[in-house]
This record gives structure tokens, sequence and C-alpha cells, in this order.
């Protein structure tokens, strides 16, 4: 990843009282391609728009769509994220950090607040804008990279579970791909919403997270066959997307609820599309339903995270923490397929616990 030459901040104008400096510092992605292609960069930073929010970054994570958009893959998202090069010229979705202006017609925030929320990209940099509708005050005793870790994965595990699945008390789950970002939030979650059995799929090596996490049964991909393994659950929660819908069909409870988070990339133009339909396909004919989303950032979902995260009922699975410089190599663990639990990404020196939290 290059570095350009630091330039001397100078101090903005209509930016809480002029305390916000002119320029930042910022991960950038200007082309397509693995993360070789990312620099770090001094850049304006942005003026607060009306209805959003400027805040000081305290933390954001890698998460697997920020590999997407960076690599362009499938195809398919260029169409929307730019053709030729990406519109997001900033990685990083995941925001936990403090207000320091506040856009026109914003009510419920002030500056000096601490939050955290989901950005439409932007945060691997000091400063982000980001829409007020969709953050949330940061509770007293949350640090900061515990918010910053939460946002992307929290938020798709419990529409997965919560709002998808609809999880009973005593369910019985099954999480495929317990051990990244989704899967170590997905543990707690269930276990949060009263599910019995919790049977997490992941390699030996993280076998002991994701039994600390919750998980009730841990199985092995490299040496036990899941399938083979047999068992009757009322929720699967597919985050790997490796098996067909006839082998899934033999281990769902009459009334199961299946829920792909996505699947294999296999195809370059379409990527998990054509899986995902012949997942929906495949299981019409058994007494189950499919379920398939992409997550969305609701001031009530963060709001619940936030009290699993102050009660302790949600810890991030926190593999390291990085600042800016090393970004790239965050990105490129999620790349990998890997990873154990979240990357966090630090901008500069930032404590960890926010001065003035709400309570």
């Amino acid at each position: 990843m290059s570095v350009s030459p630091p330039e001397s901040p100078a101090t903005g104008s209509g930016r809480n009282g002029g305390s916000v400096p002119a320029r930042m510092t910022a991960v950038t992605a200007r082309a397509y391609g693995n993360v070789d292609v990312l620099a770090i960069e001094s850049l304006p930073t942005p003026d607060v728009t009306p209805g959003k929010l400027l805040v000081r970054v305290m933390a954001s994570s890698a998460n697997a769509l920020d590999w997407r958009l960076l690599s362009g893959t499938p195809l398919m998202v260029r169409l929307i994220m730019g053709l030729r090069t990406p519109k997001r010229l900033i990685p990083g979705a995941d925001v936990a950090g403090i207000v320091e202006a506040v856009g026109a017609g914003v009510s419920g925030f002030a500056v000096g607040d601490a939050i955290f929320g989901e950005s439409a990209g932007g945060a691997f940099a000091d400063y982000v804008v980001i829409d007020a509708a969709i953050v949330a005050l940061l509770p007293a005793g949350v640090d900061f990279v515990a918010a910053g870790a939460t946002p992307v994965a929290g938020l798709t595990a419990l529409q997965a579970l919560r709002t998808h699945a609809a999880i009973k008390v005593g369910d019985r789950v099954l999480i495929n791909g317990a051990a990244g970002g989704v899967g170590t939030f997905a543990i707690q979650i269930a276990r949060a919403l009263g599910a019995g059995e919790i049977t997490a799929v992941c390699s030996a090596e993280n076998a002991e997270q994701s039994r600390r996490l919750g998980a009730t049964r841990v199985i092995d991909y490299r040496g036990e066959d899941f399938i083979a393994a047999g068992g009757q659950y009322d929720v699967a929660l597919d985050i790997r997307g490796n098996r067909t819908a006839a082998q899934i069909r033999s281990i769902l409870a009459p009334g199961a609820r299946y829920v792909a988070v996505s699947g294999p990339m296999t195809n370059r133009l379409l990527g998990p599309l054509p899986h995902l339909l012949r997942m929906k396909l495949g299981l019409a004919r058994a007494d189950a339903s499919f379920h398939q989303f992409t997550a969305a950032a609701t001031p009530e979902d963060l709001a619940y995270l936030a009290a699993l995260l102050v009660s302790g009922e949600l810890v991030p699975a926190i593999d390291r923490v990085v600042g800016l410089e090393d970004a790239a190599g965050a990105i490129a663990q999620i790349a990998s397929g890997h990873g154990a639990g979240k990357v966090a990404v630090v901008p500069g020196d930032r404590p960890q616990q926010p001065p003035d939290a709400a309570a």
C-alpha cells in the first residue's frame, strides 16, 4: 500500500468552531484490484451536509463488503459502484466515533456525542460523513473498538436470526461458517435470543473460540461432514454456501428456516446469485422456508446490538487491531476466507473509551 507525503494540517472553517482540520488521512482505492491498489493519502476533510453527521472516526473494521467493492467482484457490482473505477473512494463501512458537526435537519445528536453505525464507505479515515438516520448513540461502558467492529457483521447476524429466521426459544441452530465476523456474532445472538443447541461449523483452530462464544457443539469441517453427521435443525444460517439444496434438506426439521448470507463466488459476472437461485428452487420441495437478504442499518437494530454489548451478551471476537497503514492487511485477511473474528482498524492514536458516552 503506497503512502503519499503528509501535508501540514490546516484548520477548517465552519466545522465545530474550526477545531476540525481541513485535511485528513485516509485509505483510498482509485482503481479496482487487490489490496495493492490501496494507498494512504491526505484528503480534504468532508463538510457535513443536511441530514448527516461529521464524525471523528475512533474505530472501524474490515468486512467482506470491503473486499468485494475493492475487487469489483462479482462484475455486476460495477454497474452500481462504477464501471471503470470505484465510486467509493475510501473503504470502510463500520463506524464508531465522536460527532464533530451536525447537519441541518438532524435532531437527537449533538457535537461530542459518541455514536456507532454503518456508513456508505469512508470509515478508513480520520473523519467520515454519515447519515444520521442509521446511527445510534454509544452507551456508556462500550469501548470504541468493540463498537467499531459491530455494525455490518452484527446487523447481518441479527437480521438473519431475528428478522428472517425468527428464532424461537429452544430452536436448534446450525451456523455454517462460524469463525468469521458474521459467524462469531451469530453464535452469541442466537444464544441471546434463546436458541437451544447451537452447532458451529468451523476449523479446528477456531473451535475453542466458537465454544467460548456460546456454541454447544462444534464440527470441524476438515475432519467431519456436518451433513453426514446428521441432526435436525430448526434454523440453518449458511454463511459459506458450500452445500446443495438436497444436502441441506436432509438436515432441516419440519418448518425450518434456511437463511443464506451469501454463496460461492464461482460465477465471475453474477457471483453467488446462481447458487442462491438453485437453493431457493431446491428448498421449495421441503417443509422449510428460504431467506436471503441484504442487511440494512436501522437505529432500532443498532440499539438492540448496543444493549447486548452493554450487558456483555455480545463481545466482538477481535483478532487484532491495526492502524490505517495496515488496513490493506485487514482486507487481505478477509479475502483469504480464513480469518478468525474481526480485524479492527483504528486511525492514528485514538483512545478506546468514549469520553462522554451516552448513558
